[in-house]
């Protein structure tokens, strides 16, 4: 059940309505056992820019509140509509057990929704809602823009940040911004999560694999080539944020730097880049938009490392034709060696963001790897 509140910044009308919720889940309860648990482990902020994603986001927090009971504020912040003032609504959310079918964990619900010049007030009525002492998590679902005075204030109360580079209406433009936060005034004690870059961990872990055998060592030491397929975004940009990402992260784990002179070849299908190795030598980086019905838009279809060096030799990983796992396999001249399959997991965004819950702490190799994105994205612009 949601109640409305009446006063928007009377935070301890809000408590009061919260505990009425709370009194008529107990009073419920039909099985005569103890009172529905009232369990709260985070404090979860999140910020939407339209109705869609503001009915979609509720939708998913009654999934993550599962995993993590917490008290969640979600704010609406619809910039382009007429002006009107916040209004506000608390709900009690109850999780069934699916064995019992009885109440077995809630948490807690507050809505704030602001239209045009009263956006800007959302911080100030949110911030006094959250309970003291427990983690401040902010799931940004908007462009990261730190300009903007909303998205700062909240940044500035925050713990950990989690956006998704796979929802950026401009993705060029997002994670540009997105990679300024970390060289932001007042932004050091933010952790950051991307939960395009969680979906991009498979990917990674079987590139890395194939540097545990030692016998491919040399061969890719000698890799002159990178070819990245991916999916084109839903949003219409020509380079998918996970296609940057990953070739961030190949270039920041293996000291490639963008080469000075870029020729910058681009056509509808096609991005041209190219990197030196700390010993000078040069490898072309390859980004190419396929065109795949059955996979969402901007996912990866293949990552390929080639050498044409003495010995050819390939090492690609991939989806398979059914897309339901993801391959690796390693080709030493005319001689294929099958790797790990591992199954695609689809993981929701619930999930997804569960997972980024149980951490605090910045992830310094994301960090690296996005800083190497904004770094091609800005030479690109040039």
């Amino acid at each position: 059940m949601q109640l409305p509140v009446g006063k928007t910044l009377d935070v301890q009308l809000v408590e009061r309505q919260l505990t009425q919720l709370w009194q008529g889940n107990a009073e419920a309860r039909e099985d005569g056992n103890a009172a529905v648990l009232r369990a709260r482990v985070a404090n979860l902020l999140v910020y939407v820019a339209d109705e869609e994603a503001l009915q979609n986001s509720q939708e998913i927090l009654n999934d993550l509140t599962a995993i993590h009971p917490s008290r969640v504020v979600i704010m609406g912040g619809l910039l382009e509509a007429t002006d009107q003032d916040i209004e506000m609504s608390v709900e009690s959310v109850c999780q069934t057990d699916k064995r019992s079918g009885a109440r077995r964990l809630a948490c807690e619900e507050i809505t704030l929704k602001a239209q045009g010049k009263f956006v800007s007030e959302l911080p100030s009525a949110a911030l006094p809602l959250l309970v003291a002492d427990l983690p401040i998590f902010l799931w940004w679902r908007s462009s990261p823009d730190t300009a903007n005075k909303t998205c700062d204030s909240l940044l500035e109360a925050t713990d950990r940040l989690v956006v998704d580079s796979a929802e950026f209406v401009d993705a060029d433009r997002d994670l540009l911004k997105l990679n300024d936060i970390f060289s932001g005034k007042s932004y050091d004690h933010v952790g950051v999560s991307d939960l395009n870059w969680a979906r991009l961990t498979f990917w990674r872990g079987l590139l890395a694999d194939f540097y545990d055998v030692a016998t491919y060592r040399s061969l890719l030491d000698s890799v002159n080539l990178v070819e990245v397929d991916h999916v084109s975004p839903a949003q219409g940009a020509t380079l998918a944020p996970q296609a940057l990402l990953i070739v961030g992260w190949l270039a920041s784990r293996l000291g490639w730097k963008l080469a000075e002179k870029q020729t910058n070849r681009e056509d509808e299908q096609k991005f041209v880049l190219e990197f030196a190795k700390s010993s000078g030598a040069p490898v072309r980086v390859e980004l190419k938009r396929v065109e795949r019905d059955e996979r969402k838009p901007g996912r990866l279809v293949r990552v390929e490392l080639k050498s044409d060096a003495t010995e050819s030799a390939s090492f690609k990983v991939c989806r398979s034709n059914d897309n339901l796992h993801i391959l690796s396999e390693a080709r030493l001249g005319d001689v294929a060696q099958s790797g790990r399959v591992m199954p695609v997991r689809n993981r929701s965004a619930a999930q997804l963001l569960g997972r980024e819950m149980e951490i605090l702490g910045n992830d310094d190799i994301y960090q690296q790897a996005l800083a190497v994105a904004a770094e091609v994205l800005r030479r690109r612009g040039e």
